[in-house]
């Protein structure tokens, strides 16, 4: 790679692991990205994430945004270690690409959008999901104009198992660590997509359990497994069914429509009318590196060069998705429906944005 590119975009990264490597390999062959540095607590991972993009290596994180002149810092990792320095990297006007959760809940994430608009720079969630051919093809299919197709029911299924969670990993337990269980830690992107496609669900109503024996011990954990209904309209509804004890491992999307009802999953989409007749299938493997290139162009091509590229999806999109998984918790504990739209007003966002 040619990392003296003239137009490029200076990009660091803090908290290295597995998801950061993936992001890290996309800037690095990307024309548009010059990785400047990395961090990470783990001196011996930092040195070897530095030899191998060809950067600077730190371990005291405020030395990192401070030093190195980065226009995007990308976060990975567990929100609770790094919150501070998002904070922190916010104020020195550098761009933050934050892993998702991109919170342990909507008001920390309210609040890295008012930072980041004072500051007049972007807090954006590294949800790819957006720019996946499975996805695109469904929101194109739904927004086709025809007038006797309307779709009046979703069903959604994210089945993650996990088995045992390894001793550096409990933290996914704590609710003040983690923010949530299945639905924050497991579905985001999933209900990101749904919102996307379909807009602001009006009401959510949720219920949540987990595999704790002792009921005490259920109030300070994370959930297991959720179940969520969204209304969208009189006349569309959705379900989302959550687990990280089920298995095996299954995530997709299933649309019935009047006439057709049709099914995406990571790497294929399917269209049936209501007889039963095969209308479409197409599939999309391998498709999870080219949609992360997809998503870190777009970025950079919507900054580089504004008058040829719009930036997708609209900005603030992600305070949508997060009042969606707001209501779902607060449904949770009230025992009645809640109104994303409700949560976004009262924090002082548009909720038709």
């Amino acid at each position: 790679m040619d990392s003296t590119h003239e137009h490029t975009l200076k990009i660091a990264a803090i908290g290295l692991g597995e998801a950061t490597e993936a992001w890290l390999e996309i800037a690095w062959d990307s024309p548009h990205y010059t990785i400047v540095a990395v961090g990470d607590e783990r001196a011996e991972l930092t040195e070897t994430f530095a030899r191998k993009y060809e950067c600077q290596g730190f371990t005291d994180y405020r030395q990192l945004i401070l030093q190195t002149g980065a226009e995007f810092v990308l976060f990975g990792g567990a929100i609770h270690l790094c919150a501070e320095f998002i904070r922190l990297a916010i104020q020195e006007k550098r761009h933050v690409l934050k892993t998702w959760p991109p919170a342990l809940d909507f008001e920390q994430l309210a609040e890295f959008h008012r930072m980041a608009q004072k500051h007049e720079v972007l807090f954006l969630v590294t949800q790819h999901g957006r720019f996946g051919l499975p996805f695109e093809h469904i929101r194109d299919y739904i927004a086709k104009p025809e007038p006797e197709q309307s779709w009046h029911l979703i069903s959604a299924v994210c089945h993650t198992p996990m088995g045992d969670i390894e001793p550096n990993r409990r933290w996914l337990n704590d609710p003040s660590t983690a923010g949530g269980g299945v639905v924050l830690q497991n579905c985001y992107d999933l209900i990101d997509e749904l919102v996307l496609c379909f807009g602001l669900p009006q009401r959510v109503y949720a219920l949540t359990v987990n595999q704790a024996p002792d009921r005490s011990q259920r109030l300070s954990l994370t959930e297991d497994t959720a179940i969520i209904t969204m209304q969208f309209s009189d006349n569309l509804i959705a379900q989302l069914c959550a687990s990280r004890t089920l298995g095996p491992s299954r995530r997709h999307l299933r649309v019935h429509g009047q006439l057709q009802h049709l099914t995406a999953t990571e790497d294929e989409v399917v269209i049936y009318d209501n007889s039963g007749e095969l209308l479409e299938k197409k599939h999309y493997p391998d498709d999870d590196v080219p949609a992360r290139r997809r998503m870190l162009d777009n970025l950079a091509l919507s900054l580089l060069d504004t008058e040829n590229h719009v930036f997708y999806p609209e900005y603030g999109c992600d305070l949508r998705t997060f009042a969606v998984i707001e209501a779902a918790y607060l449904s949770n504990r009230t025992g009645m429906p809640e109104e994303p739209g409700r949560i976004l007003s009262l924090a002082g966002f548009d909720v038709n944005s």
